[in-house]
């Protein structure tokens, strides 16, 4: 069946790239070797199949989780690949200006070839239109261009004109409502301001977004003390049809996670966990005084970030009930 793996509510790059690889199983990137007019006719696939769906017979959650150089892209791959789930692959906007937006796609790139899962790349968090449009113009299936610091009717105008910009590459574009707290590389936030319906919907419909983060009480970073989030808004939004994102879940609980994808999350972000895997694995490393040869020691740092990866893409899939 064509749709047998798409997932629901997906960003809808991802999801044509699923289908055409259904149709055409050598087929890599839709958006570099295909036209306009096709890109049109798979669009139009698209709706007719979205309108008939069966929910129960697809996933439910887009698993989205951040990388920062070649082995944690890897090693998130690996993770998926293994329990057979699809994956977003994110970069943060500080890691495409380390690299540079092409070869860091490189890298990406050269993680996800061959793999036997779907893999797409996405920007978080850029707050940098020209940032932006070129990884819009590199290859990225997705951009998050994240104004929500700003008033809400500049929020509104300018998400709207990175949309426009974005949609004209047939790359899709995720926008934030509210301000999710914590710390996300320079973009810093010491309090949380809660997103509502209403003006959530009204940003969606008004940006023209593809997938809309609202703050709901989670948090960047690492948390401090049980966080109070907003369960009812998720449950309003997930009945919506643009897909919700959740940020903040380096650190949430196996039960907390199971309940935002129940009432409707269908993009959940990691990040901090990889972090924190990568670097305490290095440590541990160090100081144990053990000689290792850069290769098997990096072999060893990569296994750790895979399983800490592995272990919450199983409970986002329903695979497992605890870390």
């Amino acid at each position: 069946m064509l749709w047998e793996y798409v997932l629901v509510e997906s960003f809808q790059h991802l999801i044509l790239r699923l289908i055409f690889r259904q149709l055409h199983p050598d087929f890599i990137n839709v958006r570099t070797a295909y036209t306009s007019k096709i890109w049109a006719q798979l669009t139009k696939i698209f709706l007719q199949n979205q309108a008939q769906k069966d929910s129960e017979n697809m996933c439910k959650i887009t698993e989205a989780v951040n990388i920062f150089n070649y082995l944690t892209a890897e090693a998130a791959v690996k993770a998926a690949e293994e329990i057979g789930v699809n994956l977003i692959i994110q970069t943060s906007a500080g890691t495409v200006e380390h690299f540079g937006a092409q070869k860091l796609y490189d890298i990406v790139d050269a993680a996800r070839k061959g793999a036997k899962i779907e893999v797409a790349l996405h920007l978080d968090h850029c707050r940098n239109k020209e940032l932006g449009k070129l990884c819009a113009d590199t290859g990225w299936d997705s951009i998050m261009m994240d104004f929500s610091h700003l008033p809400f009717e500049e929020n509104i105008a300018n998400t709207r004109e990175m949309a426009e910009y974005a949609h004209s590459r047939n790359v899709a574009i995720e926008g934030e409502i509210g301000v999710i707290s914590g710390v996300e590389e320079d973009i810093v936030s010491d309090e949380a301001v809660g997103a509502d319906f209403e003006e959530t919907m009204e940003f969606v419909e008004r940006s023209q977004i593809d997938a809309v983060a609202p703050a709901i009480g989670t948090a960047h970073g690492i948390y401090h003390g049980v966080p109070k989030i907003n369960f009812e808004l998720v449950e309003k939004l997930g009945k919506e049809k643009t897909p919700v994102v959740i940020h903040g879940g380096s650190g949430l609980s196996a039960e907390t996670f199971t309940r935002l994808i129940e009432l409707g999350g269908r993009k959940v972000n990691i990040s901090t966990l990889v972090k924190n895997a990568y670097l305490d694995k290095t440590k541990e490393l160090v100081l144990s005084g053990e000689k290792f040869a850069p290769i098997p020691f990096d072999t060893e740092v990569e296994n750790a970030v895979k399983e800490e990866v592995k272990k919450h893409l199983e409970v986002f899939s329903g695979k497992r009930t605890s870390f």
